[in-house]
């Protein structure tokens, strides 16, 4: 059997993200299980390969595609694949391109976020106010929307992409959930002896790592890890004086490995401030820690379950309460935190475990292709 996944993120190249992350992740997994994996990749990074060639990952044969839209109708060529199943992550005018070039493949489409209007006029997205770039965004969703009605099946990764879907898309049925997968500790995890909190993620506006900081300067007797890095080449938190002085602080930079397992293993909480969220890997790879979640959005309930839900206040820089230090104080109020951790890290065993969802995904491969 031979799958194509497509995906415009792709955790290689110096470029990092939930999305790319996890499409890396599956690919390389389903190699391991003896299935033919090729990706395709619109151009994302300098270091990666020049469009229309092809370099070795993990196992997976990946595709640079044209970024430009231009670009990707004058070389339809690219898309043309062998596979017996065509698996799209995201990227909205790729999947549309490698569907119509490739009728008699099997298709499925993973969506992994979607973001309504409503959605971008919260988070502030430059896409409502330029033309340009609403009327492309507006070209993509009707693009994907006819892959979608294309596929032999439609998925989501999180239950909140249900009803978005269902507004957005007219689709015969409901999308099912296939949940995304994180790798589950084998050894015994032991906890730092001191409050520890984690933050993970990139440090990028969306993200509002700043909220993180100055929690960190409320209760200093709390130690905060920050892992990540911001894809600005000029934003550099641990160099500024107001953040540096700060003891509690540590900035670890973008780590993978063992020094990233290291703190989630030892960390009480993770402390997540985006402005919007679905339901990201950093949530699982905590849980899976038996760390409990603090934030300011609760995809699927997560939040609320397994933590504490901080509901984003008006201006949450200013003001004498700060929700997340009342959530933090509140998770470390007769060890809350281990509770919850721990019902967190028994929720990612039942459903995000890697052998299990790359199991289920080989599964309706199959399913679609006997």
């Amino acid at each position: 059997m031979k799958v194509l996944l497509v995906a415009d993120e792709f955790f290689s190249w110096g470029v990092y993200g939930g999305f790319g992350s996890f499409t890396r992740k599956l690919g390389g997994e389903l190699v391991k299980q003896g299935v033919q994996v090729d990706a395709i990749v619109h151009k994302i990074s300098s270091k990666q390969a020049p469009v229309g060639e092809t370099e070795v990952i993990d196992g997976m044969n990946v595709k640079t595609l044209p970024r430009d839209k231009l670009g990707k109708l004058l070389h339809k060529e690219l898309y043309a694949t062998d596979a017996d199943i065509i698996h799209s992550q995201s990227g909205m005018f790729d999947t549309y391109f490698a569907f119509k070039r490739n009728r008699k493949c099997k298709k499925v489409v993973t969506i992994q976020d979607l973001r309504t209007k409503q959605d971008l006029k919260r988070i502030g997205s430059s896409e409502n106010t330029r033309l340009a770039r609403k009327l492309s965004r507006g070209l993509a969703l009707n693009l994907y929307g006819k892959a979608m009605r294309q596929a032999d099946r439609v998925l989501v990764q999180a239950e909140m992409l249900v009803p978005k879907v269902r507004e957005m898309f007219n689709l015969k049925n409901d999308p099912a959930v296939m949940h995304n997968f994180v790798e589950i500790p084998t050894g015994s995890l032991v906890k730092a002896d001191v409050p520890t909190v984690v933050w993970l993620g990139r440090l990028d506006p969306i993200k509002r790592p700043e909220l993180c900081f100055k929690v960190a300067k409320r209760v200093p007797d709390i130690q905060f890890y920050i892992l990540g890095k911001s894809h600005d080449i000029n934003t550099d938190y641990a160099s500024d004086p107001y953040y540096r002085d700060n003891k509690n602080l540590h900035f670890m930079g973008f780590q993978t490995g063992q020094v990233k397992e290291e703190i989630l293993s030892k960390a009480w909480i993770l402390l997540n401030t985006s402005v919007y969220e679905c339901l990201p890997v950093s949530f699982l790879e905590a849980m899976a820690h038996k760390c409990a979640l603090l934030s300011t959005q609760n995809p699927d309930d997560y939040t609320s379950r397994f933590g504490y839900y901080a509901e984003d206040p008006k201006d949450p820089y200013y003001g004498e309460e700060d929700p997340l230090v009342d959530g933090l104080k509140k998770l470390l109020y007769a060890d809350n935190w281990r509770t919850l951790g721990q019902k967190g890290y028994e929720r990612v065993c039942e459903f995000h475990d890697l052998k299990k969802c790359v199991k289920d995904h080989i599964s309706l491969y199959r399913s679609l292709t006997e």
